[in-house]
């Protein structure tokens, strides 16, 4: 097989042990996550009035990663959404052309349910999912990577030594470029490796440099092909703030702290559970015509980061900012510039929120306060910018 857009020879075993599940391999990777007690506590602990032996029923009856997808994961996300948000909108989908490959790539609030609640609304339209790249570091039990597998999502290998990861760089870029091009397939990708802590949504240039590591030549015309399309995430009420909060706490006060298994564990389940309020995905246009008429940079890296520029202001431009968003950006500032974005009721709250979550931190309380509230500040002030 080779890339269309591309002398490149592609040999498809290469991504043997990052690709998804195929539909051949689903009902044998479905009695793997059936034998397995950490599936059935996490089943039981989202669905505790529903019977495991109808899940197994229902698992059982599956053949195709599409009817995994339909008759599973959208029972199990939308689910969830009634229990735990005040509804998803999601705007834009007409920006998506059937048959037709993008890079959705999107700023990223949950391990989870972002790419969760886009491809559960894409499947709910009628339309094709989108792939979607995981880290390996996820990946803590042998029935998550059959969940994920299961689910079209692809592995991004991470904690490689320098030599490991300019090879598995080189393996994700031809894979991705491969869906897109050859098989007319999305790809979901977070804009940066792991979840922004702070509400400060950055592209990473290093995510842009793998999507080009397989071509040489000119980094814009090389991208083009890809179709970037940038997505945006908005949670009334962060789903992991917490942990976010205690992770940048911890690394603040000693340097060496490193989150353990048990931790990503934990935000899974939490981002599952926690409530959300309102939430709002916004799906923009793709980039081409703005990398088309992009000046050119003086070098490569200097290009990457004009681009990941260009990304960052389309996402900053989808944000929907809720009340607890201005009340926070009033209140860090000391000033009340925002005060007619919200109500006395809005501002009380926005505080008994903050009040709330603060109770479930350990040390500093006023520091993590502040960095609490910089999660919903940060996204009115990168708002601002683009605007001024």
């Amino acid at each position: 097989m080779k890339f269309l857009d591309s002398n490149m020879e592609i040999n498809d075993t290469e991504f043997e042990d990052i690709r998804p599940y195929r539909d051949n391999e689903v009902p044998a990777a479905i009695e793997r996550l059936l034998a397995e007690p950490g599936f059935r506590k996490t089943i039981k602990y989202f669905f505790p009035n529903v019977p495991y032996e109808v899940t197994e029923q229902t698992l059982r009856g599956i053949k195709t990663v599409k009817e995994f997808q339909h008759k599973f994961i959208v029972t199990l996300v939308t689910g969830l959404e009634k229990k735990t948000t005040c509804g998803v909108t999601i705007n834009g989908l007409e920006n998506i052309e059937e048959g037709k490959g993008y890079i959705l790539m999107s700023n990223h609030r949950d391990i989870i349910l972002d790419s969760a609640f886009l491809n559960t609304h894409l499947a709910l339209m009628g339309k094709e999912t989108s792939e979607i790249a995981i880290g390996s570091n996820l990946l803590i039990f042998p029935w998550i990577t059959d969940l994920v597998k299961l689910n079209r999502t692809f592995v991004v290998k991470r904690n490689l030594s320098v030599k490991e990861l300019m090879v598995s760089s080189m393996i994700q870029s031809k894979y991705i470029r491969n869906t897109i091009i050859n098989r007319n397939t999305s790809i979901w990708i977070a804009q940066r490796e792991g979840r922004t802590k702070n509400g400060d949504d950055k592209t990473q240039g290093s995510v842009l440099k793998m999507f080009n590591m397989c071509e040489s030549g000119d980094v814009v015309q090389n991208l083009i092909p890809l179709n970037i399309i940038p997505v945006t995430f908005s949670y009334e009420y962060d789903p992991v703030d917490t942990y976010k909060v205690a992770e940048a706490y911890n690394k603040m006060v000693d340097s060496s702290f490193k989150k353990s298994k048990s931790d990503d564990v934990a935000g899974m389940r939490e981002g599952m559970a926690w409530k959300k309020g309102r939430v709002t995905i916004n799906v923009g246009k793709p980039i081409n015509d703005d990398l088309a008429n992009m000046p050119k940079a003086p070098n490569k890296n200097a290009q990457y980061d004009e681009i990941a520029k260009l990304i960052d202001k389309k996402i900053y431009a989808g944000y929907t900012l809720y009340p607890i968003n201005y009340v926070a950006a009033d209140i860090l500032s000391g000033q009340t510039r925002f005060a007619n974005m919200y109500t006395d009721a809005d501002k009380a709250a926005a505080l008994g929120y903050f009040d709330e979550q603060c109770k479930r931190f350990q040390g500093d309380v006023d520091i993590q306060r502040q960095m609490l509230m910089k999660i919903y500040a940060n996204p009115v002030y990168n708002a601002m910018d683009i605007q001024q």
